[in-house]
């Protein structure tokens, strides 16, 4: 998809379609007036009828019959004015891009010019939306594979708006969203086509094209290094485990201000802790945190910002089999620390730990994790938020910023010392899960054994990495979750070092 910023009055507009934005409780616009009165006041009609009230999501399609240079109007809803803000906009632009699609429309041009936002966050916002929001994976459809893919979108600015500025924003906004739509075709390919190797060669290939470092552990370097966590998670799958670094650099200094840390399961059948068969098939999604953090990395080597990062994925599958670690088993992480298995389903915690060690012992000052760890914190929160998890609330609070800047929620969840008591083994350092209540926060609590003290975030996206239906600017399936907050973070603190 092409997508271009104009200067543009709406009448001489070519396109297949022109969407019109309309506010609940408002007006038409001075620029829509004009528009149906060469259609003969229809739309002004619907708006009198209140067959048109300009709630959000709301979309109404006339046909000009050639009174228009586009062959169709579509009068899209806002909600009500006062309510509207960047993420509120990129949603409504997320659910027409999807509908439009669906109808097949090549060319797509939408009016911007009555929206009250700055321009580069308008364009930023409104390229963001229509990327995401008519994202589709048919890869291995054997027919129809083009019906309803857009080839080109206009977003049209009144003359008053700043047209360098917002061809800024249109960058950022499309550099984030293809990579969240990267991510998603990451977790939304089946676990046969998206092994350890596959990820690795993935993250390799957009290491070469984006200008990152790339450097790749096998199973003998692993086992050099003593990470007996991914090792021990790796040992029950015909496929090798690979542990991939990824390394931005963006100034001249040999600090390094962050790591990125993801989970990558590429299957999770839960090894001799076996998972219940009926929706075991969206496991292929236990990768998400990895993605996350790969695709996130290749979008801040575009951006540019003047920021050292680090970016590490343990990559592995989790299968039953005679050679799998087994309950009551003990594992000697990279760190040292001795860990017991009480649940083999556990294990996204146990190669993290790997992670963070590893992130430690190169000196990264502060760092965030994400991972799709406890089905706890999905039973908490639904799809409708990520958790977060800090043993630093200054650091904390740059993250959540970063997550609100990019329309995505998270909320804290607790810490507590008595949690701890829940990890503690008999036989060993710790345990790998604490018990049957407080699941995501023992989780948590698990992971922060291996942070050295140092800031530190984990998010939990257990419920927002796999979605069951569409919604604004998010689709049914791979979500893309963290991406955005990833790269705004990197950049907003980029602007404080």
């Amino acid at each position: 998809m092409e997508i271009k910023i104009v200067k543009q009055r709406p009448q001489s507009i070519m396109a297949d379609v022109l969407a019109m934005p309309v506010f609940e409780g408002q007006d038409l616009s001075f620029e829509l007036k004009e528009l149906d009165a060469k259609l003969g006041g229809c739309i002004g009609e619907m708006k009198a009828k209140a067959e048109l009230k300009g709630k959000t999501g709301e979309l109404h399609l006339v046909n000009t019959l050639g009174n228009l240079p586009v062959r169709y109007l579509a009068v899209f809803g806002l909600g009500k004015a006062d309510k509207f803000n960047a993420d509120e906009f990129r949603k409504s632009a997320g659910e027409l891009s999807r509908a439009l699609s669906k109808k097949s429309f090549k060319n797509i041009a939408i009016w911007l010019g009555e929206m009250p936002l700055a321009a580069d966050v308008l364009a930023e916002t409104a390229s963001g939306g229509v990327l995401m929001g008519s994202y589709r994976f048919r890869k291995y459809f054997t027919s129809g594979n083009e019906n309803g893919i857009i080839d080109e979108i206009k977003l049209v600015l009144g003359d008053k708006a700043d047209l360098a500025s917002a061809s800024q924003g249109l960058i950022k906004g499309q550099i984030v969203a293809e990579a969240v739509c990267s991510a998603r075709d990451l977790v939304n390919e089946p676990s046969s086509n998206m092994t350890p190797t596959d990820l690795a060669d993935f993250a390799r290939r957009l290491a070469e094209s984006s200008g990152l470092d790339c450097e790749i552990f096998n199973e003998s370097q692993l086992l050099e290094k003593g990470m007996g966590g991914i090792l021990g998670v790796g040992q029950g799958s015909c496929q090798a485990p690979k542990f991939i670094i990824l390394k931005y650099t963006g100034r001249d200094s040999d600090e390094l201000d962050m790591a990125y840390v993801g989970k990558a399961i590429t299957f999770d059948s839960g090894g001799i802790s076996l998972k219940p068969w009926d929706k075991m098939w969206e496991m292929k999604s236990d990768m998400s945190g990895g993605a996350a953090v790969i695709t996130a990395m290749g979008a801040i080597a575009k951006l540019r910002p003047a920021i050292n990062i680090l970016g590490i994925v343990p990559a592995t599958e989790n299968m039953p089999s005679g050679c799998a670690i087994k309950p009551g088993d003990i594992l000697r992480m990279a760190s040292g620390k001795t860990v017991e298995i009480h649940s083999t389903d556990a294990e996204g915690r146990l190669i993290l730990a790997d992670a963070l060690d590893y992130a430690c012992k190169q000196g990264a000052k502060q760092m965030v994790d994400v991972a799709t760890l406890t089905g706890a914190c999905s039973r908490i929160f639904g799809s409708a938020c990520s958790g977060g998890f800090t043993n630093n609330d200054e650091f904390y609070s740059k993250v959540v910023a970063a997550a609100k800047q990019s329309g995505e929620c998270i909320w804290q969840l607790p810490t507590f010392e008595e949690y701890k008591e829940m990890i503690k083994s008999d036989v060993a350092d710790i345990k790998n899960v604490g018990g049957p209540v407080a699941g995501a926060s023992t989780a948590a609590l698990f992971l922060e054994e291996f942070v050295e003290n140092r800031p530190w975030v984990h998010l939990d996206i257990a419920g927002t990495a796999y979605l069951d239906k569409d919604n604004g600017y998010q689709v049914k399936g791979g979500s893309g979750a963290s991406v955005p907050t990833l790269i705004s973070l990197a950049l907003n603190i980029a602007k404080i070092l």
